[in-house]
């Protein structure tokens, strides 16, 4: 017999919540839970029996008085499969933070001061072998701090000009900054292995930040936001830009349900893919490429 349940805790405010008497302070965020599960008993084709468990969790935070503007957001995303047999599998893993301060120019442009910041929760591995460990939390983490203008010629949206931007990618884990993994500069050691000049952990680079954002509730249900960032660094070939792009889509069917969809793409020329490219069992470097991950979950939907 073969069980798959899906079960979706979809909380979220539809339009925002006024935290403060005068109106300055709203807020909105989603929580998602999707739980799938699958199990077997005497299945002669085989299988392992597993438990699928996704969350989502989006939350926005907003100040706005006379010629001043705050917004700050956190986005957490993580998913494992649970085997009854077999170690755990993490399928996604992310923590965003941002926040924007902003002083009125125009009708349509702010002054702006910006920061963020990305990582993960835990370690991920190259799966299948889950012994190599590719990344670890703040391994890598980029810290970002810019300042520019914030144009918004519509509600729905706002585009960030940074021309004044520093970037800290931080390694905080020694077996991937010693192999000089998310662009620092790893160990260098001797014909014995021994280390002799230590691996650098973060990477310091002036440059410019694009940031384009759009969020808008339309009839029926639907609700989309999306975000593109772009970095180039001066110091380190400016003409390979970086790229990170976050879509989030969310779709109420009915009353109690609702369909959510999520799509991110990265493009870093530090992140290098590796693969066996020969045979002999050792991946080599093959360059920066393109990464790409989408999740998509039907369930019960509760508004807060």
């Amino acid at each position: 017999m073969v069980l798959f349940l899906i079960f979706v805790l979809d909380s979220q405010a539809q339009k925002s919540r006024i935290l403060s008497r005068d109106s300055t302070w709203r807020s909105n965020g989603i929580f998602s839970l999707n739980l799938g599960q699958t199990s077997f008993t005497n299945w002669v084709a085989g299988g392992e029996n597993q438990l699928n468990i996704n969350t989502i969790i989006r939350y926005r935070l907003r100040y706005n008085k006379g010629i001043s503007s705050w917004e700050n957001n956190i986005e957490a995303k993580y998913g494992t499969l649970v085997f009854s047999t077999l170690k755990t599998k993490k399928t996604s893993d992310m923590l965003n933070f941002s926040s924007k301060f902003g002083y009125k120019a125009t009708n349509h442009w702010n002054y702006s001061y910006y920061l963020s910041l990305n990582t993960q929760f835990s370690k991920g591995y190259k799966y299948p072998n889950d012994s190599t460990v590719v990344s670890d939390f703040m391994a890598p983490g980029y810290f970002l701090v810019g300042l520019g203008m914030d144009y918004h010629p519509i509600k729905t949206l706002s585009i960030l000009i940074s021309p004044i931007t520093y970037k800290v990618t931080i390694v905080n884990n020694n077996k991937l900054a010693n192999a000089g993994n998310f662009g620092v500069n790893k160990a260098i050691r001797d014909t014995a292995g021994k280390i002799i000049v230590p691996s650098q952990k973060f990477k310091n680079e002036p440059g410019a930040f694009l940031k384009i954002y759009y969020q808008k509730e339309f009839k029926k249900g639907l609700s989309i936001s999306s975000k593109i960032e772009f970095f180039t660094a001066f110091n380190n070939k400016p003409q390979n830009i970086d790229v990170n792009w976050n879509s989030f889509i969310s779709y109420r069917i009915s009353k109690r349900f609702s369909a959510i969809f999520t799509l991110d793409i990265i493009y870093d020329d530090d992140a290098i893919y590796k693969v066996d490219t020969n045979g002999d069992g050792i991946k080599e470097n093959v360059g920066p490429r393109l990464q790409a991950k989408q999740s998509f979950g039907i369930g019960i939907a509760l508004n807060l």
